[in-house]
């Protein structure tokens, strides 16, 4: 099947290329887009073991490159760059800049990729994100109500998880990525009654650009994904539902298959929006033993908009669930409050207060064994979008 899958995608990529009548008149097109987030951020931990900085200063940067072109029978050709800023390759060595939480240096390109689109749907190929996460991202409770800082990315910059808690807080900011940015090629349908379906498949979650895979490295191979959607209105509300499913293949002897779902939804009504979402990643087992901890995630939110100031309030609990004790029921609890206010076109300043929960499930925890840590922190900062 997955040979199947694999010519299939080839096949229809290089049909609808060759199909391709002339260019209209014109020729492509290229603009420039992106956004300067600077922030300062304050925090407290209640344990000692949590070693990180009081005060913290930073920024999240991207610049874009936006390629367009349209065909003379309307078909419409579009390539975008996401360019990182902030990232110094110098980081790694000396322990600072961007790894000071992930241990590695930021990729810097974000993501590359070209998108086919006509009243056939739309055809994606390059480094993006997978079909199922692209269609249930916006259907998250966390993200729906993303009114600050973004939460899902940032509230790990801010607390430090015990070593002995397994469910971290990249269960929340990875759901349904299985293939980080990895190349992949998807097809999303057109809109039928607001009713929308996106299948994808990635060779793997570490390709280059030049379509080459270190030997040595283990990685996660033949990812397939699945996302549907529905968005409607009935008077003055307004609705999205939806879900997604994705599996892949590590590739280590004896290693099962990993799979993960998510199901979701978002309601507004005049200046309130509510949004919840449940997803589960499923345990793994390398001969018996227990290889990665399943995970099940709860997110709600609810957004308000009141002018040029927005606000939000969001919460979301991750438990891991494993047939091994010592990391079935590890859990983070996190809680954020968020206001935005529009300052000028493209400009706007942003507060969010987070407080975080993390808990060792484990019964019998070694003596002495660093098995909790909880603590608030604070966000401002002005972003700016070109």
């Amino acid at each position: 099947m997955n040979n199947t899958l694999k010519l299939t995608a080839v096949s229809s990529a290089a049909l609808m290329i060759a199909a391709a009548p002339a260019m209209a008149q014109g020729g492509p097109t290229l603009k420039l887009g992106g956004f300067y987030d600077q922030k300062m951020s304050v925090q407290y931990q209640d344990s000692a073991a949590a070693v990180q900085s009081d005060v913290d200063v930073r920024s999240d940067v991207e610049v874009y490159f936006v390629g367009a072109a349209t065909l003379d029978n309307g078909i419409k050709i579009g390539t975008r760059v996401e360019l990182e800023g902030g990232t110094n390759d110098e980081a790694e060595i000396s322990g600072g800049g961007n790894t000071v939480n992930s241990g590695k240096v930021f990729d810097q390109i974000d993501e590359a990729f070209m998108t086919i689109s006509g009243s056939f749907g739309s055809v994606k190929l390059g480094m993006s994100d997978t079909a199922a996460k692209s269609m249930t991202t916006g259907l998250q409770g966390m993200w729906a109500s993303n009114v600050g800082e973004n939460a899902t990315f940032n509230f790990s910059k801010l607390f430090v998880a015990p070593s002995t808690v397994n469910s971290k807080g990249a269960g929340i900011a990875n759901q349904m990525d299985m293939n980080g940015d990895g190349e992949q090629i998807s097809y999303t349908t057109p809109s039928f009654g607001g009713f929308q379906v996106a299948v994808g498949y990635a060779q793997n979650n570490i390709e280059t650009f030049d379509g080459l895979t270190p030997a040595t490295k283990q990685w996660e191979g033949d990812i397939f994904d699945i996302g549907v959607r529905y968005t409607g209105k009935f008077d003055d509300m307004s609705f999205k539902i939806g879900g997604g499913y994705g599996r892949s293949n590590p590739q280590t002897a004896g290693s099962e298959d990993n799979a993960m779902w998510i199901t979701g939804g978002s309601v507004r009504v005049g200046a309130f929006q509510v949004a919840a979402s449940y997803s589960k990643r499923l345990e793994t087992k390398k001969a018996g033993v227990t290889e990665t901890q399943g995970r099940d995630n709860i997110e709600l939110g609810l957004r308000a908009f009141m002018g040029p100031t927005q606000y939000s309030i969001a919460y979301t609990h991750s438990e891991a669930s494993s047939t091994a004790s010592t990391v079935d029921g590890d859990n983070l609890s996190l809680v954020v409050l968020a206001m935005r206010r529009t300052l000028g076109k493209g400009v706007s300043w942003h507060n969010t207060l987070y407080y975080a929960d993390f808990e060792d499930g484990d019964s019998a925890p070694a003596a002495g064994a660093w098995t909790s840590n909880n603590g608030f922190a604070f966000t401002t900062g002005i972003n700016l979008t070109f």
